[in-house]
């Protein structure tokens, strides 16, 4: 494709289209694509269609200057805001023209508004753009209206038959030549109405997928376009890996040749814990990434096992395992989504988080506390367990030093609980302390069920 240097404000363009934009479909330019597009894509081809519209033949001639005019941008701006419409399947770009470049632009018309709702990527992506759950559900209520339901009615539709009389052969000859020629001309109509649709075929390489299927597996279902496409969908939407993507798709046509799209979703969104609202959790069931694992073999220590249930637990998991398995608070679910993907901290260095929050704080999840740790510690560009572990420690001990300043001796406070890989190897000898004993066997406590955690995860694996 050609780059916007190339494309001087005095190129040539030819604009077409073969469909008819209504008012109907302006309201979804305007509702649905906008907040994908942005004002300036969207001017870009409000404008386009809307000239396209005043010429009979449905196309127009031009310069590229014209664009800057009639939306005050430079061409590198429009460019990339070309990119976008070309993106959602709402123009298509072509290169002709021998002695000089001639650039040729098809529009196309926009999705149905009920296509664009069923469309899991382009309904997912327009509610996390829009940011909130009220104002998707009013769009979606405004296009898509509920459909009566008529199976227990009564049909008194009259039937073409009934209505209208058959007409003789000799009745239907024209009465002059230019009926004729009408007629004849109207039987050559072509160039289809051509709708959006936006192509993914770069996305992903589903050989990539494939190469992790076992060989009962039919190859050639998975590569028909529709299925094709919604493995990419899939894929793009909730970041899974290749192997994942491999291991449903496996767990989907076990028994089967088909590859059953409804299934193939449903296996998704449980695996990411997609619930009842319309954006699913895209982030929290997401493990450390390999490259910033901190163990690569066999761990040698206990803190060493911490580490590496840290990077193969997903956040969520873990809350699932430390509220004892039964169902995970939808607003710690928020959290994690957020430490993810507000704070952008991988999966292993929220565990960490996680784990110091629910010790210190019996058991429940602080949003305020974990947010200010998450900005402090994306600051300090925290990536790993093991620095996450040690910035921990680091700060503990920091604070610790800062309060036993502050408070007299005869006052001092029993120490906070901690989580095991934080607490201090060798622990002073004291006085015996009931409340301290309490204290110590609460932490043992926890440190001995998150081993049993770690060694049911270990067996289902």
């Amino acid at each position: 494709m050609m780059q916007w240097q190339e494309i001087v404000p005095t190129t040539p363009f030819v604009a077409f289209s073969s469909g008819y934009f209504s008012a109907e479909r302006a309201d979804t330019m305007m509702m649905l694509y906008q907040p994908l597009i942005g004002p300036v894509a969207l001017s870009l081809y409000m404008t386009l269609i809307t000239e396209i519209g005043l010429h009979s033949d449905g196309r127009i001639k031009g310069v590229h200057k014209q664009w800057m005019t009639q939306t005050g941008q430079h061409l590198s701006m429009l460019f990339e805001e070309r990119k976008k419409l070309e993106a959602l399947g709402l123009l298509e770009s072509y290169q002709g023209g021998e002695e000089e470049p001639v650039m040729y632009y098809e529009l196309l018309m926009p999705m149905r508004p009920q296509e664009f709702f069923k469309d899991e990527l382009l309904s997912v992506y327009l509610y996390n753009r829009i940011g909130s759950k009220d104002r998707y559900r009013t769009l979606r209520e405004y296009f898509v209206k509920e459909q009566v339901e008529t199976k227990e009615l009564k049909r008194l539709t009259k039937g073409f038959s009934e209505v209208f009389t058959s007409v003789h052969p000799s009745e239907m000859k024209s009465t002059s030549k230019e009926m004729e020629g009408i007629i004849t001309s109207a039987s050559d109509i072509s160039g289809l109405e051509k709708k959006a649709a936006y192509s993914m075929d770069e996305a992903m390489d589903l050989q990539d997928v494939t190469a992790y299927l076992p060989a009962f597996v039919n190859r050639d279902e998975l590569y028909k376009p529709a299925n094709r496409k919604l493995i990419q969908q899939v894929s793009f939407l909730y970041k899974f890996s290749n192997e994942e993507l491999a291991y449903m798709i496996q767990d989907v046509m076990l028994h089967t040749d088909y590859l059953d799209g409804k299934k193939f979703r449903e296996a998704a969104k449980r695996r990411y814990r997609l619930q009842e609202s319309d954006k699913p959790p895209m982030l929290g069931l997401r493990t450390q990434p390999p490259a910033l694992t901190s163990v690569k073999g066999q761990p040698q220590s206990e803190e060493e096992v911490q580490i590496q249930y840290f990077d193969t637990t997903s956040p969520i998991e873990y809350l699932h395992a430390l509220s004892g398995g039964a169902k995970v608070f939808d607003g710690d679910i928020s959290i994690i989504e957020q430490l993810m993907h507000d704070y952008d901290l991988p999966a292993g260095v929220v565990n960490v988080l996680v784990d110091y929050l629910y010790i210190v704080n019996n058991g429940k999840l602080s949003k305020q506390l974990a947010f200010k740790i998450a900005s402090h510690w994306k600051r300090k560009k925290i990536n790993t367990v093991t620095e996450a572990m040690q910035l921990a420690k680091q700060e503990h001990e920091e604070r610790k030093a800062f309060q036993s300043k502050k408070q007299k001796p005869e006052k001092a406070k029993a120490e906070e609980p901690l989580p095991k890989w934080m607490q201090e190897e060798k622990q002073p000898a004291a006085e015996e302390d009931p409340a301290g004993d309490d204290m110590q066997k609460a932490m043992q406590e926890a440190a001995k069920y998150r081993e049993l955690l770690r060694r049911k995860k270990e067996k289902k694996g």
